[in-house]
């Protein structure tokens, strides 16, 4: 399947429906796709109805190897691709037209060869006239006005860069039209004066063949208006040789005007561009010309015919022809003047300043400056460059850095010596102070410790006078008293051997012991206080209790410690059952677990964690060493020692022995 431009048109048109469609949806406005497709389909109504290409003949006045023929195609082609909605197959003619010279039938070079060419056109076309015809320049057109209807009657006519005069001498047939084209010589005459305003003669080169010589007659007409200004000199059909030392020996304040040269004066024959080339390569002076075509080849420019874009227009006029219009409603369209054209390497090869052209100047292949030249080797020298300079930068970047940590070395090993003297002096004021701190824990452990013993001595002291001021005859209680007094007397000395063997890390003195006595003694010994704080300590004892592997003493302490701390508990809180219960019992881990328990205040959990801590207390005068203690007594035992809170209120400090054997 063959895509054509009118299947291009129409996904085109699809496209933009779908643009408005989404477009009109979010502005919230009413659909109006349906007359987007009404007027795009009936734009290409025409080129879907065809199920071919049209044909266009195009038919060249000079031959192929001309490079002005590739030019005018060039020009027409790109016209043509410009109409989306129209397709068209080109057939291309170039019989070189130019050799006829003119067309009256009288004056034919060669009628036998024409002849021939007619016959051949007859044949070839025959059944499958084209669509359309275009020509190039004056020959072309003139072999169209004379035999084209003959050859194909009816088929309209679109010229190209014919001459501006021969076309305003003819009467066009209304299947005729086109662009027509002007050698402007004078203009560019003018534009020399005005970019070079000493010259004073120019240097004219023309061949020798029949269209170089109706050239020549055209530019003479044209230099009547700059006699006495302009001095021209001819240089006339000299084989290129001669035209070589001829432009290369050209006085000063000359300037060369190239019109063609096909042939010269011995016959041979050049390409115009080609031979233009040639020569300006040794001229001395600057050469002007009448084509942009010759542009890029040896001339400095000048007012030029536009040959590719004159092709072009006229392939608009041709489109515009095929769609439907008549030649005879389309006007001839012609170029009043030619615009000022230059050549940029020829503007810096002569040192010719851009502020010496008129404004309306336009300026092709600009000279390759350094950076088109050496583009690879700039940008690599700019890589290299760059890269040495960020190398350059991250070494001083690293020096910088290396430097500041230097000085930041520098200062840290300073602190950390002014640091190290400081933590010396501080361990020695440390150590001073846990000496002094551990005689503060031994004064204030014998303290409390023979605190118990001394109340007890009190209490039984006071109980004594107490019978003496009442009975006289209560010897024998006295005598217990006193036997009570003497016992925790020995007691207190107990106790500070026993402190003093705590302090002093000696072991304890661990045997095998019935746990109920000792805990017994200690509530006994309790009594008075408990009283006192109107109190109540309760101990049923368990007859299967196994003994235990303890120094009776240190276990009496932490009975003694716990009891307080429970009689503080439950004094200091209102109401409530002032109970405290003692329990031993067996474990099944080897071990007999002792529990005190109380219904007093209790504590509080954010101070649970500090309750075994150093200097940690509950009590406004509390020493905070008394749970410690324990702790150590209990730990010494290889037991353990912890609280648990009451779940009907209260305490519950419970420690760990180990069964003996």
């Amino acid at each position: 399947m063959r895509v054509t431009a009118s299947t291009i048109i129409i996904m085109t048109i699809g496209m933009v429906c779908a643009g408005i469609e989404r477009f009109q949806a979010k502005r919230g406005m009413r659909p109006c796709t349906l007359v987007v497709l009404i007027l795009g389909f009936s734009w290409v109504n025409a080129a879907l109805a065809r199920d071919e290409p049209y044909r266009v003949l195009l038919l060249h006045s000079y031959g192929t190897s001309l490079p002005i023929t590739a030019d005018w195609y060039e020009g027409i082609v790109r016209g043509f691709s410009s109409a989306l909605d129209v397709e068209v197959a080109i057939d291309t003619e170039a019989p070189d037209l130019a050799r006829f010279g003119n067309m009256d039938a009288a004056s034919y070079a060669d009628m036998q060869q024409l002849n021939w060419l007619l016959d051949f056109y007859r044949k070839n076309y025959q059944g499958r006239k084209p669509h359309l015809i275009m020509s190039t320049d004056v020959p072309a057109l003139r072999f169209l006005l004379v035999h084209g209807e003959e050859l194909f009657p009816g088929v309209p006519i679109v010229f190209v860069d014919a001459d501006r005069d021969f076309v305003a001498a003819q009467k066009l047939p209304p299947n005729v039209t086109g662009v027509t084209g002007f050698l402007d010589i004078t203009g560019t005459l003018e534009l020399i004066q005005h970019v070079h305003p000493d010259t004073q003669r120019v240097a004219v080169i023309v061949g020798s063949s029949p269209s170089d010589k109706a050239m020549e007659r055209v530019a003479q007409q044209a230099f009547e208006s700059f006699a006495g200004r302009l001095e021209f000199v001819w240089l006339r059909g000299m084989p290129v040789d001669e035209l070589i030392k001829a432009v290369n020996t050209l006085p000063e304040k000359t300037v060369a005007l190239y019109l063609v040269q096909f042939e010269d004066r011995a016959g041979h024959q050049y390409v115009p561009r080609a031979i233009l080339q040639t020569f300006s390569v040794a001229a001395k002076v600057p050469v002007y010309g009448l084509w942009d075509t010759l542009l890029q080849h040896g001339i400095v420019g000048g007012r030029l015919a536009t040959v590719e874009e004159d092709g072009y227009r006229a392939a608009k006029l041709a489109v515009r022809v095929l769609r439907g219009e008549a030649p005879a409603d389309l006007p001839v369209v012609d170029r009043l003047s030619n615009p000022p054209i230059f050549d940029g390497v020829e503007l810096a090869r002569w040192s010719i300043k851009q502020k010496r052209l008129p404004a309306d100047s336009r300026i092709r292949n600009h000279p390759a400056s350094t950076w088109d030249e050496h583009r690879a080797e700039i940008l690599v020298t700019v890589a290299v460059i760059t890269v040495q300079a960020l190398m350059i930068a991250a070494l001083m970047l690293s020096r910088r850095r290396l430097r500041y940590a230097q000085d930041a070395l520098h200062d840290e090993n300073d602190l950390r010596r002014e640091a190290e003297m400081i933590a010396a002096r501080m361990r020695g004021r440390l150590a001073r102070f846990s000496k002094e701190h551990s005689l503060g824990t031994l004064a204030t452990t014998l303290a409390h410790e023979i605190n118990q013993p001394l109340i007890a001595i009190q209490n039984y002291a006071q109980a004594a006078r107490r019978r003496l001021q009442t009975n006289v005859e209560a010897a024998p209680k006295l005598a217990e008293l006193v036997a009570k007094i003497e016992g925790q007397a020995e007691r207190a000395g107990a106790i500070t051997q026993h402190v003093r063997a705590l302090v002093n890390h000696d072991e304890p003195d661990l045997r095998p012991l019935t746990l109920a006595p000792i805990l017994q003694d200690v509530i006994r010994m309790m009594e008075t206080e408990s009283e006192a704080r109107e109190c109540r300590i309760a101990f049923e004892p368990v007859d299967d209790l196994p003994p235990v592997l303890a120094d009776a003493l240190q276990i009496q302490l932490v009975l003694v410690n716990l009891l307080q701390n429970a009689l503080y508990s439950v004094c200091d809180s209102e109401g409530g059952d002032r109970l405290i219960s003692v329990d031993a019992r067996p474990l099944d881990d080897g071990e007999v677990q002792v529990s005190v328990t109380d219904r007093g205040e209790g504590i509080l959990r954010e101070r649970v964690k500090d309750l075994f801590e150093p200097l940690y207390s509950g009590r406004r005068a509390g020493m905070g060493m008394g749970l410690t203690i324990c702790r150590d007594i209990i730990d010494t035992h290889g037991g353990r020692i912890w609280y648990d809170p009451n779940p009907e209120g209260g305490a519950i400090f419970r420690f760990t022995l180990r069964k003996a054997g």
